[in-house]
């Protein structure tokens, strides 16, 4: 792996400072080399554990939820996200077809379907099903409902203020910098 490698050459080097670039310098060979190795093992165990799950036949949204690192290689994420580690390296490995569906060997997606559902469904109805959704802490359930009324009906108050209460509950729970940055924006989006 290219970022195993990094990591192996910049502890090669035993540095006495780490400049990473999104926090305040590093000090001390010891402290930096024993970070780098959690680091790397930390990498390398999400990396074996995902493609463990994928040999098992496991989609990508079950690994996501089930892999989660050891208290000994915890190295917070405030910046990224293993559940994201674990999409990228699958995603890496199985390409774009992920044998789910004929529709994802064509130009159709799902979202161009969104006008149909909802006048079938009657955006209302799925709207009070997204409600429900979010009153029982399912906020991601209620954005894939909302947003497919927001697809066909950008102005729909009741889908907007769902999305918007949605987002916040996400961000109050966040404490990932890009996750909140996303939020953050679509409460934005839908205010």
């Amino acid at each position: 792996l290219t970022t195993i490698a990094s990591i192996e050459r910049v502890r090669d080097l035993r540095p006495e400072v780490l400049i990473t670039g999104h926090f305040g310098p590093i000090h001390g060979a010891q402290r930096i080399h024993a970070e780098l190795t959690r680091l790397r093992d930390a990498i390398a165990y999400v990396h074996d554990r995902t493609v463990e799950g994928m040999n098992a036949g496991k989609d990508v949204h079950t690994l996501m939820r089930e892999i989660t690192l050891p208290a000994e290689l915890e190295v917070g994420q405030g910046y990224g996200k293993v559940a994201w580690d674990v999409r990228a390296i699958w995603e890496n490995y199985s390409g774009w077809f992920h044998h789910r569906s004929t529709t994802e060997l064509y130009d159709v997606g799902p979202e161009e379907l969104n006008a149909d559902l909802v006048d079938l469904a009657g955006p209302d109805r799925i709207v009070e099903r997204a409600e429900a959704h979010l009153a029982t802490g399912r906020p991601i359930h209620a954005i894939h409902l909302a947003e497919a009324v927001v697809h066909a009906d950008s102005g729909h108050a009741g889908a907007r203020a769902v999305l918007k209460a949605a987002h916040q509950n996400l961000l109050a729970a966040s404490t990932n910098f890009w996750e909140s940055a996303w939020l953050t924006k679509k409460i934005g989006d839908y205010s």
